[in-house]
């Protein structure tokens, strides 16, 4: 591929921009007519002949010699014989915005006498107007064409391709030609309709059937053009949204389907005026957006050639875009183009840099996206020199360079994607081959380690089950070390409970020696003993009573300590649980001696005995018991003398179950570690007086062993409460938790 050299492409990259970076005059300038002598003023004789048609047939009759003026409006001015006394001479093409009356508008009356020689006899002449002003033009003072509204509202005239209007102009014969204009100018007038020699020269002209000809082939090409131009930027706007659509993460697409986006509104803003009769303030309006979107298309341009070859966006480019709209809106409305060029030429500098800086490392498709911008610049360099020094050829070469200029960047931006994909596909290719290399490289170094990695998933294998070996071994331990504890705890509180009724056999058998020696002596004595063996039979039978209890006590220990044989059996449970109330209460001031608890009870009288593992169910409300007392007696000790604990344990029989609740008013759960108290091995105590397992036990002893349910209510700062419920009536056999 035959590429132009470094230097001379960034040097006709330049040129290009600089050329086409200051705004062009549109007209071809003419003489302007100083005032006319001082009087006489008189009507002066215009003549016209065939050949000052120009190559569109027209005659423009405001830059020629013979013109009088009169600003302000009397509509006898359009008659011959008047006073001409107060005009004076002067050309259209010297009208100015400086003219205007208080109300912003410049009024004024042209008059002279035009003569139409032989050489025009047999041709159909006509009238056409050029400018956004409004115009009445008479004839030997009959109204011969009316442009616009001189009146109130004033109404300007939309020039665009327009057919002039027929007149009749016999040949040899002088008329009176007067044209009432009125115009009005403001901060938004764009500049090719202000005031200026160069705008007004085409103001009022006299056509031949070749002018007509002309605008009816002008209007069928601007049909032709405007529809190609619509069609094709408009299929290619929606391509490339689709294709920014479908490859979201790739920025380059959405710059380019911003780029073609502005290319359409471009070309709308551009032809509406050829669709629609515009009225001026809109026509305005289409002015200042086409010269808006113009400059953002430039400056994406710029935008998207820097993220094309450096991926990003420099300071610089991000100044140009905020300083180059402002100079482009300036100079299309008030023709003040230094700053536009000057921004407009740091641009293109910049960009020729670009290509300087990325060129031993462009792509093709980076090519093409430089030739998308060269293509335009050059046919923008072509359209603007043709425009200025050649308006004929410009007029006859207008719309193909527009064609280029509008469509070959979203054209060759289309080959830009074509080419960039076939490089994605050959990048995927080339990766697909490394990564197809690197696999079987990986491949065979898998195959070789294989073994070792076999053998050492063996030793893992095996140290895991030994590891876990050991876990089931120290859990075990631990479940049993829990048991014991809650077993420590019921025999503590069995040792107090059993300590009552053998002080009762310790004293009255202590009173029944003292009663025997009595009666040896009464029977010594001879007297009578019935009192005292009656006193002996009462100590006795107390003796029994209370050692029958302790022997009960004993005996609940005993089982409590085998764990039972795991059968459920009817039992009363409010019995059970006042008994578990005492143990554990009692079982607990043995290892905290200052523990002072109010006990609350409230067992309901329809709990009824249910069938249940008593042992089980002990051992759960010793823990809950257990925990309870813990924590009131830790809120208790952190706070002042006014808090009483309290722990209240009721039941209650609903709904085919019957329902425990241990509540405390201590310090309550945080809302954190609520959900994880029946989890094995959490535990909230210091290090060394729990093992986590005892809320974790009484879990699967109530839901998994006997169907029911344990839950928690609680607030921080509020105390908790625990509920366990109980099927009534189960049948089921479970083994011990």
């Amino acid at each position: 591929m035959h590429l132009p050299s470094k230097t001379s492409l960034c040097l006709l990259l330049a040129a290009s921009f600089m050329l086409t970076g200051l705004p062009a005059t549109a007209q071809v300038s003419t003489d302007v007519g100083g005032l006319s002598q001082p009087p006489p003023v008189q009507d002066t004789l215009i003549t016209v002949s065939k050949n000052m048609f120009d190559t569109r047939q027209q005659i423009f009759l405001a830059p020629l010699e013979g013109w009088l003026f009169r600003s302000g409006h009397d509509q006898s001015w359009a008659n011959s014989g008047i006073d001409l006394t107060d005009w004076k001479r002067m050309k259209p093409t010297s009208l100015s915005a400086s003219m205007k009356d208080s109300e912003g508008r410049v009024e004024g009356w042209f008059r002279t006498r035009i003569k139409v020689d032989s050489t025009l006899s047999d041709i159909a002449l006509g009238l056409s107007r050029n400018l956004w002003a409004a115009t009445d033009i008479y004839i030997d003072g009959e109204l011969a064409a009316t442009f616009g509204n001189t009146g109130k509202p004033f109404t300007a005239y939309n020039p665009i391709s327009k057919y002039p209007v027929p007149v009749k102009l016999l040949a040899g014969k002088e008329y009176l030609i007067a044209v009432h204009f009125v115009y009005k100018e403001d901060f938004f007038t764009e500049r090719h309709n202000r005031l200026k020699p160069e705008n007004l020269a085409k103001l009022i002209s006299i056509t031949g059937p070749g002018y007509h000809e002309f605008v009816q082939k002008d209007i069928q090409r601007n049909s032709i053009y405007n529809t190609l131009w619509i069609a094709v930027s408009g299929l290619l706007t929606l391509l490339f949204w689709l294709l920014v659509f479908l490859n979201r993460g790739q920025k380059v697409f959405l710059l380019i389907a911003v780029l073609t986006t502005l290319v359409l509104f471009l070309v709308l803003s551009y032809n509406v005026g050829y669709y629609v009769q515009l009225p001026y303030w809109v026509e305005k309006i289409r002015v200042v957006i086409y010269a808006a979107v113009g400059v953002s298309l430039t400056a994406t341009t710029l935008i998207v050639v820097e993220w094309v070859l450096k991926g990003k966006l420099s300071l610089l480019t991000k100044l140009i875009l905020l300083f180059l709209p402002i100079a482009s809106i300036v100079a299309h409305l008030h023709d003040i183009s230094i700053p536009f060029g000057i921004i407009n030429s740091i641009m293109v500098l910049y960009f020729g840099y670009l290509v300087y800086t990325s060129w031993e490392s462009l792509t093709k498709a980076q090519w093409a996206v430089i030739a998308s911008m060269v293509m335009p610049t050059l046919g923008g360099v072509v359209f603007t020199s043709i425009h200025k020094y050649d308006y004929e050829v410009f007029l006859q070469y207008q719309r193909p360079l527009l064609t280029v200029v509008i469509l070959s960047a979203p054209l060759l931006l289309t080959v830009y994607i074509a080419v960039r994909y076939k490089e994605i596909l050959k990048e995927v290719e080339e990766e697909a081959q490394k990564v197809l290399k690197i696999t079987e490289e990986k491949n065979e170094l898998l195959s070789n380690q294989n073994v070792v990695l076999e053998k050492q998933v063996a030793e893992r294998t095996a140290a895991l089950e030994q590891s876990l070996r050991q876990l089931k071994t120290t859990q075990a331990q631990l479940i049993q070390q829990e048991k014991l504890a809650s077993l420590g705890q019921l025999t503590a509180g069995i040792a107090h409970e059993i300590k009552n009724p053998l002080n009762f056999v310790n004293n009255f058998a202590e009173l029944n020696e003292e009663l025997a020696q009595e009666l040896r002596e009464a029977l010594a004595m001879g007297e009578d003993v019935e009192d005292l063996l009656a006193d002996l039979e009462q100590n006795a039978s107390v003796i029994a009573h209370h050692g029958k209890r302790a022997d009960g006590i004993v005996h609940a220990m005993m089982q409590h300590a085998s764990g039972g044989s795991g059968q459920r059996e009817a039992t009363d449970l409010n019995a059970l649980v006042s008994e578990h109330i005492d143990l554990a209460y009692h079982g607990k001031q043995a290892q905290v001696p200052d523990l002072k608890v109010e006990i609350e009870r409230d067992l309901g009288v329809d709990a009824c005995a249910v069938k249940i593992v008593p042992q089980e169910i002990g051992r759960v409300l010793l823990n809950l018991l257990g925990n309870a007392f813990d924590a009131v007696h830790d809120r208790a000790v952190n706070v002042n003398s006014a808090y009483i604990p309290t722990v209240t344990v009721s039941t209650r029989q609903a709904e085919g179950q019957v329902e425990i609740r241990v509540q405390d008013n201590g310090p309550g759960i945080p809302a954190e570690i609520r959900e994880k108290i029946f989890e094995p091995f959490f535990t909230t105590k210091p290090t060394g007086t729990g093992t986590g397992l005892g809320l974790s036990m009484s879990y699967d002893i109530v839901t998994q062993g006997h169907g029911g349910t344990l839950r928690v209510e609680s607030e921080d700062g509020e105390g908790a409460t625990f509920i366990v419920k109980l099927p009534v009536s189960h049948e089921e056999t479970a083994s011990s938790a």
